[in-house]
């Protein structure tokens, strides 16, 4: 057995490695320099450099052309690999997402886990199924989760001013409108700022939520509202409106549905509020991450293909 002294790689140009490959291959100067595109000087001198690389003649002339040395045929077994592993740490990672598997992460209120994420889901078990979703409460404005890698997206309002390693994409666009009871007095009739403001409401709170946002338009109108519970969920706030007289301001996509079910009725805001923007939140280390840009895609398809917002 020959023993392999450890080379200075500091002293190797690792692209002789493939003319060193082409080389113990064809075993053959000019053969080796046409498939690398070289004239036949330029590849006699890259064989020279490999000589005085490996210290080793590897190949030897003999009447029909040239042999290998024994120290080249161990080289030969070795090269095979050692090319592989080079081309796979630079081919650029693919993502079948018929044959993955594992968990994909989102942090966001169970307003976003009711409107968008069933579809989500349902695009997830036809095209992924091996994956699995995991949804988690999120913090305020989501970059919490979404900084410290708890959550691989979140979905939600992002800041004003985002933080430099977060980026974010518009999903879809929702607006606030005001429920009831369908027994309440303002049921059938419509609703004015002064009836808004004489019955008391429940809030979301926690973060950028519709409440705050009104008692800031209400504010400047130099009006207030009595507020008579506070909840940080959507869903609950809902349903508890049943057999009350509170009024409560809502994101249309998420109550419309449940209408019927929860026993209550929409109005428009008496003020104008505008629209707002939900989005999808992530770091920007995911940015060219094959998995993480298909996931990304998919919540963009299935945003997009919601109905637009009726009028009420």
């Amino acid at each position: 057995m020959i023993a392999m002294s450890e080379v200075d790689l500091n002293r190797v140009d690792l692209n002789l490695l493939v003319a060193l490959d082409v080389l113990l291959k064809e075993r053959h100067i000019t053969n080796s320099a046409n498939r690398l595109n070289l004239s036949q000087p330029a590849m006699s001198r890259t064989l020279a450099r490999l000589r005085e690389t490996f210290d080793d003649p590897l190949l030897i002339r003999v009447p029909n052309g040239y042999e290998r040395t024994v120290y080249a045929d161990i080289l030969a077994e070795t090269l095979k690999e050692t090319l592989g592993q080079i081309h796979q740490t630079f081919a650029s990672p693919t993502f079948d997402p018929a044959t993955a598997t594992g968990v994909f992460t989102i942090s966001t209120f169970d307003y976003a886990d009711t409107v968008v994420i069933p579809k989500f889901v349902a695009a997830l078990r036809r095209e992924a199924p091996g994956m699995r979703i995991d949804t988690i409460r999120r913090s305020v404005l989501s970059l919490d989760e979404v900084l410290n890698g708890t959550s691989d997206i979140s979905i939600g309002m992002a800041p004003k001013t985002a933080p430099k390693h977060v980026a974010h994409d518009k999903l879809y666009e929702d607006r606030y409108v005001c429920v009831m009871d369908k027994k309440h007095p303002l049921a059938s009739v419509p609703l004015t700022l002064e009836a808004y403001l004489e019955y008391p409401h429940s809030i979301i709170h926690g973060g950028v939520t519709p409440g705050s946002i009104i008692d800031g338009i209400l504010n400047k109108m130099g009006r207030q509202r009595i507020v008579a519970r506070r909840s940080p969920n959507f869903l609950a706030s809902i349903f508890s409106m049943r057999d009350t007289d509170l009024l409560h301001a809502v994101p249309q996509r998420l109550v419309e549905p449940l209408l019927k079910t929860a026993g209550l009725v929409m109005h428009e805001l008496p003020f104008p509020m505008e629209p707002f923007q939900v989005e999808q939140i992530w770091h920007t280390r995911h940015c060219h991450n094959q998995s993480h840009k298909w996931f990304r895609e998919q919540l963009t398809m299935v945003s997009q293909s919601m109905p637009a917002l009726g009028n009420l």
